[in-house]
């Protein structure tokens, strides 16, 4: 189980930068030009998957949840997708110290609106990847919209390729 967990994990991180590259060289003024998804604009895509694996790193290593607060942080583009990325080693990181029996461990949780959950760890950390994934879909419906149309593929298969 381990290695394929650790697998999601750095292939989540190879394709987050895929993605963070091109929106690094796009106008600064596209990453805040309202587009017809589930966040308003690239930016704010990006903020909530930082948010959210930030959230759930806070949870799982039993530390104080603040990453909701960042969206009234003033962040720039470049300090969220400076911050995804160090989100994301550092889940690679941590994973790789974990053993089998840690991934079977269940984790008692609220989420945010103070529901009560439990799970075992490996299923929230594949919930985390995949959640990524849904979003970056979005986001390259989103730089499509705004008229990008070199795209690297983030599928897993392109991934196991290299």
């Amino acid at each position: 189980m381990k290695s394929l967990i650790i697998s999601y994990a750095i292939y989540n991180q190879w394709a987050n930068l895929q993605l963070i590259h091109v929106i690094q060289n796009l106008e600064p003024a596209k990453h805040h030009q309202t587009v017809v998804s589930s966040f308003p604009s690239i930016y704010s895509t990006l903020l909530h998957l930082m948010g959210a694996e930030t959230i759930w790193w806070q949870r799982l290593r039993e530390e104080p949840q603040t990453a909701w607060q960042l969206k009234d942080a003033g962040l720039s583009t470049s300090d969220v997708l400076n911050g995804l990325a160090r989100q994301d080693t550092l889940w690679v990181e941590w994973m790789n110290g974990l053993n089998d029996e840690q991934l079977e461990k269940v984790i008692v949780y609220k989420n945010l609106k103070k529901e009560y959950f439990e799970q075992p760890l490996w299923q929230i950390l594949l919930h985390i990847f995949n959640h990524s994934t849904y979003h970056r879909g979005q986001l390259v419906t989103m730089l499509r919209q705004l008229g990008i149309t070199e795209l690297p593929s983030t599928d897993y298969i392109q991934w196991v390729r290299i």
